[in-house]
């Protein structure tokens, strides 16, 4: 009946409150604004409830505290005014609450206030979780850390740090700074940085993230930037931004408000000869549609909050509006439905090396390389225990290989080649022909072959290098498709290996060898034969496809200007959030068309209730709030029907 705050996250200002154990919580100024109104309009009640039943001089000491609360609201009514939004819902609520109250209505205008208030105080107190579960998302910092100085370790605020510190890190800590390694070892998880599945080894030179678990092993780390300034911070910063977005939902809510306010307000003045003053205001208090301006952000906001617990971020919200509507999802191949890094699948050993030999080589030459391939050879490597040689020397050929030195324990020294078949025979080395057969095998299924020789053109072996496929793809594949809906790979591949891809995976059709500017076109071709496409990128090339798709979505790693683009950025690599992000926005919009019919039913009880029984003020102020209690239970719901699931 009366304004509430939009669903707009507070502002950064807040007030820390303490709690009984002695942890603090921020509390949002919005939220502590109406929590002091709430505790004035409980006050206002509590002596007019008093003073009814005892004296009325009691009753009397709640009026100030009635004035405080109707000054209150007329400032707030004024801005809204001023601001030239939502002018007829601003003049009915004026009128509406004026009347109540100058015409002597003191305990049933105190019950409204607190209402009011309490509602307005649960919506501010929604919007600060829901910003704390977005920062959450990245995992919580300690509020201080360990300064290293003079060879003696000091706690001190994170706050206080300044660039070239050197701090200590403990396993089991989350790495609070940007910056790299001065001394020390430890195995780091930053998957929620990065989306890498395993955690990675961190030694002297190497750079670290702020956010991300120190696993095991100790670090000593110049810090490079902290805050605001880190990669965390300026994420933080894009989703202190993305969460202010008003929401195409709420502002369906203010729409049926905004018609019911002119409505309601010509009802009652039609009314107001023929019933007369009292009940001309109270069918004021039918309000139709009305509580969706409480009930509407309340269920946007909670859904946010289910995402982002679990790992979805959803920077855009019209998202889902959208969402329930898709009935084709377009895959960019690399990078979403296949991790970035391949898996070795079989190491084939010539001249009578052995598989172990191969392995050895071939990791040793590639041990300082960052590629993909690089890492999934040292990561096989790593896996089967191989100790590495010693790197003397390294020559490069781009794109195509490298010579290499490497010495033995021995001392010994190897000289080594490894690269691709084109590279291996211009040294002059030959490839057998079963080897031949496997690479012709491996081109059409999109398969890598990585050849290893001698420097006198011996070739001692190759290794097969599969994508490897994100390991939900399967059973995500197997949900969109109980959804009905249809799946789309798109590549800048042969056309052999996406289809080979496609059919692995159980997926409707593809799109091969597609330049990057011809990605949206495809998009676009099938929004012209009538669907709704939701495509799922994370490159450079992928933005524009992402920006004409009627629902983007991205993966957290992924290139900046892809996730800036996208409307939802997973932030983890888990591809089953998509459905479950689904079927989340038609629960969302069954759950809005159900407040909206209760917003509806309890206004036409009200006016009922007014025109033939003779229903008074108090009578519509209770009807509506009941209703309105009824709208916030089933706006809180969602939280209940969707667990935490960190806490579990």
């Amino acid at each position: 009946m009366l304004p509430l705050q939009s669903a707009t996250l507070a502002p950064p200002v807040a007030i820390e409150a303490v709690h009984a154990k002695g942890k603090k919580s921020m509390m949002s100024a919005i939220e502590a604004e109406a929590a002091h109104q709430q505790r004035v309009a409980l006050g206002a009640l509590g002596l007019l409830g008093l003073g009814a039943i005892t004296s009325p001089l009691i009753g009397l000491a709640g009026l100030p505290l009635l004035g405080y609360n109707y000054i209150y609201l007329m400032r707030k009514m004024r801005a809204a005014y001023q601001k030239k939004s939502k002018l007829a819902v601003v003049l009915f609520d004026t009128l509406s609450v004026s009347f109540t109250l100058f015409l002597g209505y003191f305990f049933i205008t105190s019950v409204l206030f607190t209402v009011l208030f309490t509602t307005s105080r649960l919506v501010a107190k929604t919007e600060r979780e829901a910003q704390t579960d977005f920062s959450r998302i990245f995992g919580e910092l300690s509020e201080t850390v360990w300064l290293l100085k003079d060879g003696v370790e000091i706690e001190v605020s994170l706050s206080s740090l300044q660039a070239q510190d050197m701090i200590v890190v403990n396993a089991g800590d989350m790495i609070p700074v940007d910056g790299y390694v001065a001394a020390g070892e430890g195995m780091v998880d930053q998957h929620l940085l990065t989306g890498e599945a395993q955690p990675i080894e961190k030694k002297p030179g190497d750079p670290v993230l702020t956010s991300t678990l120190l696993v095991s092993g100790r670090l000593q780390v110049i810090v490079e930037k902290q805050g605001a300034e880190t990669l965390t911070g300026q994420i933080a910063k894009t989703l202190e931004h993305a969460a202010t977005f008003k929401h195409k939902v709420q502002s369906r809510g203010d729409a049926i408000v905004e018609k019911g306010a002119l409505r309601t307000m010509l009802a009652s003045a039609v009314a107001l000869p023929l019933i007369g003053v009292s009940h001309a205001i109270a069918l004021s208090y039918s309000g139709f549609g009305y509580q969706m301006r409480t009930s509407a952000p309340l269920t946007v906001l909670n859904y946010l909050r289910i995402a982002s617990r679990n790992g979805i971020f959803v920077k855009d919200g019209r998202a889902f509006d959208v969402l329930h509507h898709v009935d084709t999802v377009v895959f960019d191949k690399t990078g979403t439905l296949t991790e970035e890094v391949p898996h070795i699948e079989r190491v084939i050993a010539c001249n009578g090396f052995s598989e172990a030999q191969v392995l050895q080589y071939a990791a040793s030459a590639e041990q300082r390389q960052k590629h993909p391939i690089a890492q999934a050879i040292c990561r096989h490597a790593q896996q089967q225990g191989i100790e590495l040689l010693e790197m003397v020397n390294t020559d490069y050929a781009i794109g195509h290989g490298l010579r290499v030195e490497l010495r033995d324990a021995e001392q010994t020294q190897h000289s080594i080649m490894i690269g691709s078949e084109r590279f291996i025979r211009n040294a002059g080395t030959v490839i057998p022909e079963a080897l031949e057969a496997l690479q012709a095998e491996a081109g059409d299924k999109g398969y890598s072959i990585v050849y290893v020789a001698s420097a006198n053109s011996v070739l001692l072996g190759a290794l097969e290098l599969r994508p490897t496929l994100r390991p939900q793809a399967h059973d995500a594949i197997k949900a969109l498709h109980a959804l009905g809906i249809k799946l789309y790979i798109i590549s800048g591949d042969q056309e052999k290996p996406t289809r080979h891809l496609a059919d692995t995976l159980g997926i409707d059709d593809y799109f091969a060898e597609t330049l990057p500017a011809d990605k949206a076109k495809h998009v676009e071709r099938l929004q012209n034969e009538g669907r709704k496409v939701c495509f799922i990128g994370d490159g450079i090339n992928d933005s524009v496809a992402l920006q004409k798709a009627d629902v983007s979505v991205s993966l957290h790693g992924a290139a900046t200007i892809a996730q800036d683009t996208a409307d939802v950025v997973l932030m983890t690599p888990d591809l089953l959030h998509l459905p479950y992000l689904i079927k989340m926005s038609a629960e969302l919009q069954k759950r809005m068309n159900n407040s909206e019919l209760m917003n509806t039913a309890s206004g036409i009880a009200c006016v009922s209730g007014i025109l033939v029984f003779g229903m008074g003020i108090g009578g519509a102020i209770a009807l509506y709030a009941g209703g309105l209690l009824v709208n916030i239970s089933g706006a809180m719901l969602p939280l209940l029907e969707h667990p935490d699931k960190r806490k579990q």
